[in-house]
């Protein structure tokens, strides 16, 4: 489901905000991506800002622009067609599923020695990561398509799920909602992971709609956490910025990595499907579940 159309009016300040995260990694998702490298050489950032201008005069000439054409700029550094991505066609037979090993999700308790919140951990499914940015448009529709899938994987223990919230674009806007939905995010997970899916929610629906609509300050984030479950705890955790520091590490494994958000791995491997299309993501874990069944 993509978000209503930005105005006309609005395609400057878009394309400025896109220019603050720009930055040249390779990217997916047809490249609709946020990128996360920091160090680019001059040059790089030069060539993505020449594709941001083309692409900003060719919506301005369409003329209605809708929200996910110009989401389709972000971060585009040259999309590559993976093996995943060609492998999650309709005409692939799509493997059964074996039998579930458990009736509920097994969390790991909060370890702070550990960049990622966990699920599963004993699961003989495959390893599934996905690096995370709550400010981040293409991460809230890669959400809406797919986390229902994988919340259904997870509840029936098919695999190890690991969610690594990152706060990469308060580096470019000068902003704090990254961190502060990430942190809350990890608070509420100390606090009972079984919270996880409806914070994980809750925080996306706080991301601001355009570059000019309202943000959410710390306050409002902390709050938020409350009305969707998380206790008064949760709140004063968030309001002090207690997993500021947990929450920076994380960071330094996407900047590690060099990868933007979304970015999904299965088994190391990055997956390289269009995440905003429902059901993609599932096949290859389907796939990927079955493979190792066979072991």
């Amino acid at each position: 489901m993509f978000h209503r159309p930005w105005p006309a009016a609005h395609i400057v300040n878009t394309f400025h905000d896109f220019r603050l995260s720009s930055h040249g990694s390779r990217g997916f998702f047809n490249g609709r991506r946020h990128n996360s490298s920091m160090t680019s050489p001059k040059t790089s950032h030069e060539s993505a800002l020449s594709r941001l201008v083309t692409t900003r005069r060719a919506a301005l000439a369409a003329g209605g622009a809708t929200a996910a054409v110009l989401l389709a700029a972000c971060g585009n550094s040259g999309s590559k067609e993976g093996k995943q991505a060609s492998d999650s066609g309709a005409s692939d037979a799509t493997p059964a599923l074996p039998e579930p090993t458990q009736s509920a999700a097994v969390s790991v308790p909060f370890d702070e020695s550990k960049p990622y919140l966990e699920f599963n951990p004993d699961s003989e499914g495959p390893v599934v990561e996905l690096l995370v940015d709550y400010r981040c448009p293409h991460c809230k529709l890669f959400a809406e398509a797919q986390d229902k899938d994988i919340r259904e994987l997870v509840e029936k223990g098919y695999i190890n799920y690991r969610v690594y919230p990152r706060p990469m674009l308060d580096m470019r806007t000068g902003l704090s909602f990254s961190n502060d939905t990430a942190s809350a995010v990890v608070a509420s997970w100390v606090e009972d992971p079984k919270l996880f899916w409806d914070m994980n929610e809750a925080m996306f629906a706080l991301q601001p709609e355009s570059p000019e609509d309202h943000t959410p300050d710390t306050a409002e984030v902390a709050e938020a956490a409350v009305k969707a479950g998380a206790s008064e705890e949760v709140k004063k955790a968030v309001l002090d910025e207690k997993y500021r520091d947990y929450v920076a590490t994380i960071e330094e494994v996407g900047q590690e990595r060099q990868v933007g958000t979304p970015t999904v791995y299965i088994d190391g491997e990055e997956w390289m499907g269009d995440g905003e299309q429902p059901g993609t993501l599932k096949v290859d874990l389907v796939k990927a579940i079955a493979a190792k069944a066979k072991k």
